[in-house]
C-alpha cells in the first residue's frame, strides 16, 4: 500500500489496484497482477482511463440509455465529491458525497489472507432530508483489466470468458467464448456500446448459471475472477470504458451487483438516515489461468466462509434415503434392513428424507410447514423411535425439511398474510409452497419452535431443501420485489445463524431442487451442501467435475447410488431381485462408478443397499474407509482438470478430475471411461512435466479390478486401459524424489 499526494496504490497478495487522487475524487486507472514477473510498469498503469470505483443511479436522473450500465449516460459517480479515505494493510475504503442529493457511498474492500482475492461492499446512505430512490448499486465496479500484451481487446485469440451454466439436474456446465461471440466487439471509433451480461432473477440463484466468472488473458497467462454472494437477483456486466474523445487509454472493466432495475427489477426508497449495504462479492486477479483462479478462490472460501462441521474434524460419510432408495415411501419395515446395511458400510450420518412428517387435520396433500411426525407409519415409537434406531446404530440421525415454505392445507397456511411473501396483494407461490416471510419474528418463533422439538427427539441433521422459485420477489417488506427478495433472504441467513447458535451440534445441509440455490450467500452460512438431483449415475461425472470449479470439495455433497431402484421401478421393488438387475450389477463396475463419483467430495449415499450382494457390500464398504482416509487431504485440496470440462450429453468421451494438495506434488485423481469406444485415455498431470511420480490405484484395490498405466515423466502424462464402458477408477499420484527426473 502506498499513497503518494496523487497517486495511490493498494496491493495484496501480488494484485495491485492503482487510483488517483484529484481535488475532488478517487478515480481507478487498473487492477492488475503485481508479483514479480508480472508485466507492466507502475506508471504505464497511469496511462489508462479512470472512473470512480462504484455504479449508481437514481430515480430522476439520466441512466438506462445504453446497453451497459457501466456507460449509461449516468454521470452521478462523477458528480460525487470524495469526503474520506483510509488505507490499511487490511483493505481500503473511500467515502464520497454527492451535495445535492445527498447521498453518501462508502466502498470497502476487505483483502483476504493467503490468497489473491479481496471482498468489496458498497454502502449508500441519505443523509438528506428528502427521501431518494436508487435503481442501481454496483457491488463491486473494477477498472483497467487485461492491460498487457499487444493484442488488443476484441482479438478472438486474447480474452477468454469463463461462465458456467446451470439447470436442473444438469449443473456445473462450464462453457468459454471470446468477448466477441458473447455480444461485445468494436464497432466505431468511440466507446463500444455492448456488453457482456450474465444474471439471475429470483430466489433460484443458481438455477441459470453460477454467480461466478472467469476472465483469461491467454496472450499474458493473466486472469481474473469474481464470486457474487447472494440468493437473490444478481448481475455480472464486462464492457469498456474510454474512447478517442476521452482521457486514457480506452480498457475493460468488470461490474458485478445484486441491486439492479434491468437486471432483476430491484429498486429503493431511501428515507432520510437509512443506508443500504450491497451484496458482497469477491475477486481477485493473479498469474495462470482458470485453474489458478479456481484455486485462489477455493482458498477464500475455505478460510474466511466455511463453517466447521459440528462433531467432525472432516466432513462425514452420509446416508439420505430418498434418491434411488425409497422415494419419500419410508416405513420401519422398509428403513431398519437400510439403516443397518448403512451402518455396517460406515456411514456416520444417516437422513430419513421427506415422508416423515403428516398432518391428521389436513383436508389434502398440500401439508409442508406443520412438520408433526407420521408416527402411524413407524411402528412403535414412531419417528423418534425411528431416530434412536439409527443413533443406536452409531450414526447421526437426520431429517428432511423444507423450512421456508408451507402447503395450503397446513395449520401454518392458516396464519396471518404478514407471515408470508407477497407480490401484487397475494402470497407468493400456493399449492405445495406459499413462501414463508423470514423478516417476521412470529414465523422465526414457530420455525425455532419446531427445530427445537425435532431435536428433542434425537435430530442432529437437517437436509433444508427448497423446491421451488420465488418469482419477481415481495413488494410489501421491500420497496420493489427485488428489494424484499435481497431483505428476506438476508433474514433467513441470520435465522440460520440463530439456529446454529441455538444448536451448536446440530448439522445443516443447504440443498435447492439438488443445486438451484447453491450460491456462497447461503452457503456460508450451512456446513454442507447438495451437488445435485440428477438420478442417472452416469450423469453425474459432468456436474460434479464443474461444480468443484464453484464449491469446495469437502462441502459438496455428491450422491452415491449402488443398487438403485430408478425412479422408474420405485414402485416395483422386486425388480432388485430379478435376473436381469442382478447381472447388471454382478461385475461390480456401476458399484465402483457410483462410489468414485462420491469420492471427489463428500459421499451421500443412498441406493437399496440393504439389496447387494456380499461382492458389491464389500466395495460400498472399501469405498467409505477410502472416502475416510482422503477426507483430511480433500480438505485442504483445490481441483484441477486435466481433461477440462466434460459436457453433460458428451457420452462419447472420457472425464476427469483431481483434487491436488497446496503445492501440486499429490493428486488424488479420478477418472471416468463413459460410452467412447476408444479404451485408452493420456490425461496430461498439470505440475508433472519432468517429474518422477508414484501411481496408485487406491479403488478399487482388488487384483481383478486393476487397469493398466503407464507413466511419462518427461511429459507428465499417464495413460489408461479401461476395457469396458461407463468405468471409473480413483488414483493417488505422488512426486518422487523432490519431483526430479534422475
Amino acid at each position: 500500500m502506498s499513497v503518494s499526494d496523487s497517486l495511490l496504490t493498494y496491493q495484496h497478495h501480488g494484485m495491485g489496484f492503482f487510483l488517483t487522487k484529484t481535488e475532488t475524487t478517487v478515480v481507478s486507472h487498473a487492477f492488475v497482477p503485481t508479483a514479480p514477473g508480472a508485466p507492466g510498469s507502475a506508471e504505464e498503469h497511469y496511462e489508462y482511463f479512470a472512473c470512480p470505483p462504484f455504479q449508481l443511479a437514481t430515480l430522476g436522473r439520466q441512466h438506462g440509455g445504453l446497453p451497459a450500465i457501466a456507460t449509461a449516460q449516468t454521470s452521478l459517480p462523477w458528480e460525487m465529491k470524495r469526503t474520506a479515505q483510509r488505507f490499511t494493510p487490511e483493505g481500503m475504503s473511500l467515502t464520497f458525497l454527492h451535495e445535492d442529493l445527498g447521498l453518501e457511498v462508502t466502498v470497502s474492500i476487505r483483502g483476504i489472507s493467503g490468497c489473491a482475492v479481496v471482498r468489496s461492499t458498497t454502502t449508500v446512505r441519505n443523509v438528506s432530508t428528502k427521501q431518494v430512490t436508487l435503481t442501481h448499486l454496483s457491488s463491486a465496479y473494477v477498472q483497467g483489466l487485461a492491460l498487457h500484451g499487444c493484442k488488443p481487446w476484441n482479438d478472438k485469440n486474447k480474452l477468454r470468458v469463463h461462465y458456467c451454466r446451470q439447470t436442473w439436474a444438469g449443473e456445473g456446465q462450464w462453457r468459454h467464448a471470446s468477448l466477441e461471440e458473447l455480444g461485445m466487439y468494436e464497432t466505431a471509433k468511440h466507446s463500444t456500446r455492448g456488453a457482456v451480461h450474465l444474471w439471475s432473477e429470483g430466489s433460484w440463484s443458481t438455477g441459470r448459471y453460477q454467480p461466478m466468472i472467469v476472465v483469461e488473458d491467454l496472450e499474458t497467462t493473466q486472469v481474473w475472477y469474481a464470486q457474487i454472494e447472494t440468493s437473490s437477483p444478481w448481475h455480472f456486466e464486462i464492457g469498456m470504458r474510454g474512447s478517442i474523445w476521452e482521457k486514457g487509454k480506452p480498457a475493460l472493466y468488470l461490474q458485478a451487483d445484486g441491486a439492479s432495475d434491468r437486471y432483476g427489477g430491484w429498486y429503493l426508497t431511501l428515507q432520510p438516515g437509512e443506508s443500504f449495504t450491497s451484496v458482497p462479492v469477491a475477486y481477485g486477479c493473479c498469474e495462470g489461468d482458470f485453474t489458478d483462479a479456481v484455486r485462489e478462490l477455493t482458498h477464500y472460501r475455505r478460510t474466511a466462509l466455511k463453517q466447521p462441521i459440528p462433531g467432525f474434524a472432516q466432513p462425514p460419510i452420509l446416508f439420505n434415503d430418498y434418491m434411488n432408495c425409497l422415494f419419500a415411501n419410508q416405513s420401519r419395515e422398509k428403513l431398519e434392513p437400510i439403516i443397518q446395511a448403512a451402518a455396517s458400510a460406515g456411514v456416520e450420518v444417516f437422513c430419513m428424507d421427506a415422508g416423515w412428517f403428516t398432518n391428521p387435520n389436513a383436508k389434502g396433500p398440500c401439508i409442508l410447514g406443520d412438520w408433526f411426525p407420521n408416527d402411524d407409519k413407524f411402528g412403535p415409537g414412531g419417528v423418534a423411535g425411528m431416530l434412536r434406531f439409527i443413533k443406536d446404530a452409531g450414526m447421526v440421525p437426520g431429517l428432511w425439511l423444507e423450512m421456508e415454505v408451507c402447503g395450503e392445507d397446513s395449520d401454518l397456511g392458516q396464519r396471518p398474510d404478514d407471515w408470508f411473501l407477497q407480490v401484487y396483494g397475494h402470497r407468493v407461490g400456493g399449492g405445495d409452497r406459499w413462501f414463508l416471510n423470514f423478516t417476521n419474528e412470529d414465523v422465526k418463533e414457530y420455525l425455532h419452535n419446531a427445530i427445537d422439538h425435532l431435536v428433542s427427539l434425537g435430530v442432529g441433521y437437517i437436509k433444508n431443501d427448497y423446491n421451488a422459485c420465488i418469482g419477481l420477489g415481495d413488494d410489501v417488506i421491500g420497496s420493489s420485489p427485488a428489494d424484499g427478495l435481497i431483505r428476506n433472504a438476508r433474514a433467513f441467513y441470520k435465522f440460520i445463524d440463530e439456529i446454529r447458535a441455538r444448536h451448536p451440534q446440530l448439522i445443516l445441509e443447504n440443498c435447492g431442487c439438488g443445486a438451484m440455490r447453491l450460491d456462497y450467500g447461503i452457503q456460508s452460512h450451512f456446513h454442507l451442501a447438495s451437488y445435485s438431483d440428477q438420478e442417472s449415475y452416469e450423469y453425474a461425472p459432468s456436474i460434479l467435475v464443474g461444480t468443484l470449479a464453484a464449491v469446495l470439495p469437502e462441502q459438496l455433497g455428491i450422491w452415491a447410488y449402488p443398487f438403485p431402484l430408478t425412479v422408474a421401478h420405485k414402485d416395483t421393488p422386486n425388480i432388485l431381485k430379478s435376473p436381469e438387475y442382478l447381472a447388471a450389477q454382478a461385475d461390480g463396475e456401476q458399484t465402483i462408478f457410483n462410489m468414485v463419483n462420491g469420492l471427489c467430495g463428500v459421499i451421500c449415499l443412498s441406493g437399496r443397499i440393504d439389496a447387494a450382494d456380499e461382492f458389491n457390500l464389500s466395495l460400498i464398504q472399501e469405498g467409505v474407509r477410502i472416502f475416510k482416509d482422503i477426507r483430511q487431504q480433500t480438505a485442504i485440496s483445490h481441483p484441477i482438470w486435466p481433461l477440462g470440462m466434460p459436457r453433460i450429453g458428451d457420452v462419447d468421451a472420457w472425464a476427469s478430475v483431481a483434487l491436488s494438495s497446496p503445492l501440486e506434488d499429490h493428486l488424488l485423481l479420478a477418472i471416468w471411461r463413459r460410452e467412447t469406444s476408444s479404451e485408452y485415455c493420456e490425461i496430461p498431470l498439470r505440475g508433472f512435466a519432468g517429474c518422477q511420480a508414484l501411481i496408485t490405484q487406491i479403488y478399487p484395490t482388488s487384483d481383478s479390478f486393476f487397469v493398466e498405466t503407464s507413466y511419462n515423466p518427461l511429459k507428465g502424462n499417464l495413460t489408461v486401459h479401461f476395457p469396458k464402458m461407463n468405468q471409473a477408477r480413483f488414483f493417488e499420484v505422488q512426486k518422487v524424489n523432490g519431483g526430479q527426473l534422475r
